[in-house]
């Protein structure tokens, strides 16, 4: 340890350097993590909020659930260890009635058609009660001017909500939700003020029993797999990631084996003078890990900073287990990286190192 430290403070200019890599390194991972899990979230935020075990649909409607059409006779006869709740799933785009460009505010969304008495009504509109045109949003769209008793108007029709509550985190396929009473919106989703009592899919809490041959269930897990683009996004960030760990590695290994060698002559010497090979390569694995510590610290601060400063631009999410195992990970690396440096110390000869 003592002989790590030293070194790092008398060449303050190479270690620097090396510091200055691993910290624009392991800021890009973290920032990426941050940047992969925020738009993952977005994808599923309003999924995650319904706490179930599985996601039903019609078969015909080939794992799209805005393509299931299921009726009441459906939902009675779905047999379940547990309880159930009827959805309306379709998107659409709204615009502020009252904005001066009518166009630059349109946003696309998606209605959530509920019960009332449903576990699907986010809990912190439990006590509101949805009807007529009355709606809950996300509470993404306060950034967009909307409060309560705002209106909002659905583009290309004469349909206008009105705003009585907001809901944290309730994004699908990263676009905000509106839930409305589910007669609401099956005048909607069908143009009609006598629309069918039609729905997308019935989520539940528990199990399912026999479905019959009309509809399929999937897991959350598997519904969420299903959504378009998010497993390629979830794998491309991943696969990005661990790249970027393992060039880490291989810079850190090359900086510190470049250093070790030209060192040689001085760690001969030392072996000269009785130092053991394990007190050395422990000086340099213990360079290693320091140098990967202040170097992920400063990175990690930068990100952290950067969220701050970017969150409500872009979807940035902290998840600190990821965190973690990018930390892990990081150091394990920079491990490996550095036994590299050990065995060209335990090969050093002392009476060739120093010129013998």
């Amino acid at each position: 340890m003592f002989l790590a430290i030293k070194e790092l403070k008398y060449t303050k200019g190479k270690f620097a350097l090396i510091i200055s890599v691993i910290v624009l390194i392991s800021y890009l991972v973290y920032f990426l993590t941050s940047l992969a899990y925020g738009l993952a979230s977005s994808y599923t935020n309003a999924v995650n909020k319904w706490g179930s075990d599985e996601v039903v649909i019609t078969v015909d409607s080939n794992d799209s659930i805005m393509m299931s059409f299921m009726t009441n006779n459906d939902f009675d006869s779905l047999e379940v260890d547990g309880i159930k709740a009827r959805i309306g799933l379709f998107p659409a785009v709204i615009n502020n009635p009252n904005a001066e460009v009518n166009v630059d505010s349109r946003i696309n969304v998606y209605f959530f058609g509920i019960d009332n008495d449903s576990f699907l009504k986010p809990t912190e509109v439990r006590n509101l009660t949805l009807q007529d045109n009355e709606v809950v949003v996300d509470d993404s769209l306060k950034k967009e001017g909307y409060e309560i008793g705002s209106t909002i108007a659905v583009s290309g029709t004469d349909t206008v909500f009105t705003i009585i509550g907001f809901s944290t985190k309730s994004t699908y396929q990263t676009a905000p939700v509106i839930y409305m009473a589910m007669d609401t919106w099956q005048k909607y989703r069908y143009s009609t003020e006598t629309p069918p009592n039609l729905y997308s899919g019935i989520i539940v809490r528990g199990s399912t029993g026999n479905l019959g041959i009309k509809l399929a269930t999937y897991t959350t897990a598997d519904y969420i797999a299903t959504l378009p683009g998010y497993t390629a996004q979830v794998l491309t960030f991943g696969t990005m990631i661990i790249f970027l760990i393992i060039i880490v590695a291989f810079v850190l290994g090359i900086f510190i084996y470049v250093l070790t060698i030209q060192k040689t002559p001085m760690f001969g010497v030392m072996k000269a003078q009785g130092i053991s090979n394990f007190y050395i390569a422990n000086s340099v694995v213990t360079q290693t890990f320091l140098l990967v510590f202040i170097g992920i610290f400063i990175g990690l601060i930068l990100t952290i900073v950067s969220g701050i400063f970017l969150g409500d631009i872009i979807p940035f999410a902290i998840n600190t287990l990821f965190y973690g195992v990018i930390t892990v990970a990081f150091f394990l690396f920079g491990f490996l990286g550095a036994l590299f440096s050990v065995r060209a110390v335990l090969k050093i000869d002392p009476l060739k190192a120093i010129g013998g």
